[in-house]
């Protein structure tokens, strides 16, 4: 896996989920301002598809796959957890 890419993969998946986690349960117990509920979610979803498209070409995979978020908001998560990965040369040897 590309070392750059993952990082990015780490942030951006983690700085999304919280976002969208923390959004879906505001809206779900109705507390706080709607407006609040709108911004975490609004601001969760780029992080997370940014951290899934990172994820993916550090995987060595084409970040189209990232289009199967139609299907689901996790799905392309799911995805790319589960496929092996392209770039075994960039794996860390221990030496």
């Amino acid at each position: 896996m590309k070392r750059h890419h993952k990082k990015k993969s780490v942030i951006g998946l983690v700085v999304g989920l919280t976002a969208l986690a923390v959004g879906f349960t505001l809206m779900l117990a109705q507390i706080g301002p709607r407006p609040l509920v709108i911004l975490f979610l609004l601001v969760g979803i780029p992080f997370y598809i940014w951290g899934c498209l990172a994820l993916a070409r550090a995987k060595g995979y084409s970040t189209a796959i990232v289009l199967t978020a139609v299907l689901g908001l996790l799905f392309p998560l799911v995805v790319l957890l589960a496929l092996p990965d392209k770039n075994r040369h960039y794996r860390r040897r221990d030496e």
